[in-house]
């Protein structure tokens, strides 16, 4: 959200805007993840020399990442970092802090996440079904934004509401988690590149990485199909942003400490191996799977694989499952134009 509207619009007069809509609390979840990263390393620390202890650790960020796991490689939940993340934190205590602070009832409390992630948006939905603390809706940063553009322009009030550095900005953006983190990590983005890795993994190699970010958005949350500015953009206004407020901590390490030895940061859900189960598939639905994933295969080892681009798809692969969902045609792969000639 702090990227959306230039880098002459700062992280704080978003939360006044915010205020200056209507609503009764706003939080700064970039702060959140700002000790979220270090209560990471707490845990890294740990665990890091324990017998059997998997490693590397994946980031639970990415819903998406999460599901690809559960459903393709279930081995590797045991590598999901245990620890609550920053949403799921600011869900288990908002509503608790706003009921005591304003005298009202947790269950009087409606909590509204804006995100530029559908995939966020529909694990919010998912969550409604759960028992415990949860989010009542999520609304993307399209749907939100011609209001709040306004209402900044129109604030009036110099309160401070943002309380974040660079570190806890830097999450939106692919790299930014473990850009945080003083350990032996790896940032990878993108969807083919996240199963690739995720292969790796399985296959026992990277045990020498302490933590692994994946993100299926190539420039991380920034590329949010709810976003309105330019992800190139976004990421522009967010490197100045990191710059402008620095990447020093800005937490009480104490403090954090003291939480993270009560198990504040731990989540609280179901193992993520019972939280998400895979989809039952007819045998008829899973020979057209399989027809189609071999279709793929038979057009990928007819093009170039020098992932040029000029087809319009990220990458050979994508292009190859395009044309067998018929949403483009060989010809228009240029390489294959070639040796036509």
């Amino acid at each position: 959200l702090y990227t959306q509207f230039g880098e002459d619009v700062l992280p704080n007069d978003i939360l006044l805007g915010l205020k200056r809509l209507g609503f009764l609390y706003v939080h700064d979840q970039a702060y959140t993840s700002e000790i979220s990263s270090f209560a990471t390393e707490l845990y890294i620390r740990e665990n890091r020399e324990k017998k059997d202890a998997p490693f590397p650790l994946i980031s639970p960020l990415c819903p998406v990442v999460i599901k690809l796991i559960a459903y393709r490689f279930p081995s590797l939940l045991k590598h999901i970092l245990p620890l609550a993340t920053p949403r799921e934190i600011v869900t288990r205590e908002a509503k608790k802090r706003v009921a005591e602070k304003y005298g009202r009832k947790p269950e009087e409390i409606k909590l509204l996440h804006i995100t530029p992630c559908q995939a966020i948006a529909d694990s919010v939905m998912e969550g409604a079904s759960r028992k415990g603390p949860r989010q009542d809706k999520a609304v993307g940063i399209n749907a939100i934004y011609e209001p709040l553009h306004r209402s900044i322009q129109e604030i009036d009030d110099d309160k401070v509401l943002h309380h974040s550095g660079g570190i806890g900005l830097g999450w939106g953006m692919s790299g930014g988690e473990v850009a945080a983190l003083d350990r032996n990590c790896l940032a990878v983005s993108g969807l083919h590149e996240t199963i690739q890795y995720l292969e790796k993994i399985e296959m026992g190699l990277l045990q020498d990485l302490d933590y692994v970010e994946f993100r299926v958005c190539g420039v991380g949350c920034l590329g949010g199909p709810f976003a309105v500015t330019d992800k190139y953009r976004a990421k522009h206004t967010l490197q100045k942003l990191i710059s402008i407020f620095g990447v020093e901590r800005r937490i009480k390490y104490k403090y954090v400490i003291d939480l993270y030895n009560k198990g504040w940061f731990f989540s609280d859900k179901e193992p993520r191996s019972q939280e998400i189960k895979p989809p039952q598939l007819s045998s008829s639905e899973i020979s057209r799977g399989i027809e189609r994933q071999n279709r793929v295969e038979e057009i990928f080892r007819l093009l170039s694989r020098k992932e040029c681009g000029a087809c319009g798809a990220p990458d050979c692969r994508t292009f190859a499952e395009d044309v067998v969902d018929g949403d483009t045609t060989l010809e228009n792969c240029v390489f294959l134009k070639k040796k036509e000639r």
